[in-house]
């Protein structure tokens, strides 16, 4: 039996109009009946009324009532609504308080609900992250986390793996058993094996998908005064980089985050490359050669007509694995009899440089976000490649001649890790399972 929990749900920090504080537990409606002049309401109802502090009227308020087990929390809920200032919502919490309740943990509704069985962790790190959503597309990912298809998908997973352990396990023990599958390689392998592709599949989805969470850095490389800090500010729509015609202006890596599409991206302004005894400019050259190791996207900044020489292939050779972009600069300076339909073709100072951005967004594409088999949840995501993990060894053991009762060590790890990703693993419901699926009581 759990204790009576209280929090001010819409932020304890801020004055706004409304102040929500929600009590959960055992005894709610009883501290609701010694603070709360209204009436204790029927479930999913609402009553006026004012909170007082034995006869010292608090606020008045409008309170929501929720029988357990049917909302969120599954047990007996109710939320106050008063006005919305942090002395007038701190001093109904303290009275509270004072009447039998405790502050709650962090997160610990959420945490109450799961263990109730409202809600598994998918949905419950969804909301989470819908909360910290940082972008329009990160909040719609993590919104499509409600309607539980991704639970469904991984636990259509942990029911073939159910499946596979228990016929496992009646093989290993009951050998003499004549009416289950006998479980051969010819049988074990395929099912594993069918089980590794759809697996595989959810992470490539989900790896791809990651964009959309993850910061994609960006170095922007080239001779000084090719007009880079002017691609920065162009990018960013503000002036972010000083731009003179001095050449060398940059010195150091000049950062900043923007966002295109909906995928985040930090973008790195570089020191000029070139030849220099200045020992400052050289410190900022080979900064802007280890800018290019540690991106991910390479903005090769160039003039037409410029000469390549043992810095610009220095720059192609770092780049090598990476989205390398060459963009040629000052379009407008340029006579449109000499534009190669072939190059990329920008003008930054005059913000010019939609073909530079298609560029860059280019195999960020074609992701579908509607896909209930995309993880992008750290937690979620290292559990099920690990699961990956696990079968591919399981699969390799049977390969090379290990028997059923070797390789259910790693079936079973990819088991726990799948039943993680929802809830926590507990090997008795997976006993519970085995038994009803194949009757061993008779």
């Amino acid at each position: 039996m759990f204790d009576n929990i209280v929090a001010i749900s819409s932020g304890a920090k801020v004055n706004q109009a409304i102040s929500i504080i929600r009590l959960s537990g055992p005894d709610v409606f009883e501290i609701m009946k010694k603070i709360f002049t209204g009436k204790v309401g029927k479930d999913k109802s609402i009553t006026y009324g004012y909170i007082k502090n034995d006869q010292e009227i608090i606020d008045e308020v409008l309170v929501m009532w929720f029988k357990g087990p049917n909302n969120f929390v599954g047990e007996d809920t109710v939320e106050i609504n008063a006005h919305g200032g942090i002395v007038v919502s701190t001093l109904i919490l303290e009275t509270i308080v004072a009447n039998g309740a405790r502050l709650a943990e962090p997160g610990e509704f959420s945490k109450r609900a799961f263990l109730n069985g409202k809600l598994d962790l998918v949905k419950a790190e969804a909301i989470n992250d819908l909360i910290h959503s940082k972008t329009v597309q990160q909040a719609k990912i993590n919104i499509k986390k409600f309607d539980r298809k991704t639970s469904m998908f991984i636990n259509d997973l942990i029911n073939k793996l159910v499946f596979i352990i228990g016929t496992c396990e009646v093989n290993i023990d009951y050998p003499e058993y004549d009416d289950i599958e006998e479980l051969t390689l010819e049988v074990l392998l395929p099912k594993l094996k069918d089980l590794e592709k759809e697996i595989s599949k959810a992470v490539e989805l989900s790896e791809r998908s990651r964009i959309y969470f993850n910061e994609i850095p960006i170095a922007i490389v080239g001779r000084p005064n090719v007009g880079k800090s002017s691609l920065l500010n162009a990018l960013l729509e503000e002036d972010k980089s000083i731009v003179t015609n001095i050449e060398g202006t940059t010195r150091d890596v000049v950062e900043a985050r923007f966002v295109l599409n909906g995928i985040n991206f930090l973008l790195k302004d570089t020191a000029g490359i070139r030849h220099s005894e200045n020992v400052i400019e050289k410190i900022g050259i080979e900064k802007s050669f280890k800018q290019i190791q540690d991106s991910e996207i390479i903005i090769h900044l160039v003039l037409e007509n410029q000469d390549e020489d043992d810095f610009e292939r220095k720059i192609k050779e770092l780049s090598e694995g990476k989205k390398y972009i060459r963009v040629i600069n000052k379009k407008d300076l340029i006579s449109k009899d000499k534009i190669k339909k072939d190059q990329i073709y920008i003008s930054a100072l005059k913000g010019e440089i939609s073909e530079l951005e298609k560029a860059i967004l280019f195999e960020y594409q074609n992701i579908d976000l509607d896909d209930f088999r995309m993880i992008q949840n750290t937690r979620q995501l290292a559990l099920i490649k690990s699961s990956l993990f696990s079968i591919q060894e399981a699969i390799k053991g049977l390969e090379q001649g290990y028997t059923p009762d070797v390789v259910i060590v790693d079936i079973t790890k990819a088991w726990e890790d799948l039943v993680n990703i929802v809830g926590r693993a507990d090997n008795e419901k997976l006993l519970d399972s085995m038994f009803s699926n194949f009757c061993l009581g008779k």
